[in-house]
């Protein structure tokens, strides 16, 4: 009995190993340090520093860049700078789908510049290997659903005009502001 909940102890430990390690093909063409990725149709699409920075957290001078990584081939496809690193750094989380109106392949993620200062999610529209701008969202909690974002902040004093949620749609070929909470 014993034996048998130590391997089902340790195949629980394999699996969230498994569940954290970086996709080879991802890991083999972007030289950095890859902080978030999301499986894209056939590719890997990841959130990565670009090289190791300095300072006390290794981010000072490093960049935050996207990429998007053909898993048939380990190339990449499309790279893009999003911002300078520094430190308080993190991504909160990186999407992949069709989120706006559900025919193009799009990707999201959420960059904390520091916990006090806040974060800001982007969406990108992933055509012809190239990262078209979507929206930005500068918020805490972003949730993307079909043709939606909802944006929630902390408390009011982290919104620009006092509001804890928005909500946009996506209508005429972008993110327009619907509700104002």
């Amino acid at each position: 009995m014993r034996a048998a909940a130590l391997l089902a102890a340790i195949l629980c430990a394999a699996t969230a190993a498994a569940a954290t390690t970086v996709p080879a093909p991802v890991l083999d063409a972007l030289h950095g340090r890859v902080a978030g990725w999301a499986r894209s149709g056939p590719d890997w699409f990841a959130v990565y520093t670009d090289r190791a920075g300095g300072g006390w957290c290794g981010l000072e001078g490093a960049s935050w860049r996207m990429a998007l990584v053909a898993n048939a081939t380990g190339k990449v496809v499309a790279d893009r700078r999003v911002a300078g690193a520094m430190c308080g750094n993190s991504v909160g989380f990186v999407e992949a789908g069709r989120f706006s109106d559900g025919r193009h392949e799009e990707v999201a993620f959420q960059l904390w510049a520091t916990p006090s200062i806040g974060a800001t999610t982007w969406i990108y529209r992933v055509e012809s290997g190239r990262f078209l701008p979507l929206a930005s969202f500068p918020g805490d909690t972003v949730t993307i659903g079909p043709g939606t974002v909802t944006v929630r902040f902390e408390n009011r004093g982290r919104s620009r005009h006092g509001e804890i949620e928005d909500l946009y749609r996506f209508t005429n070929g972008r993110y327009r502001l619907a509700e104002r909470r």
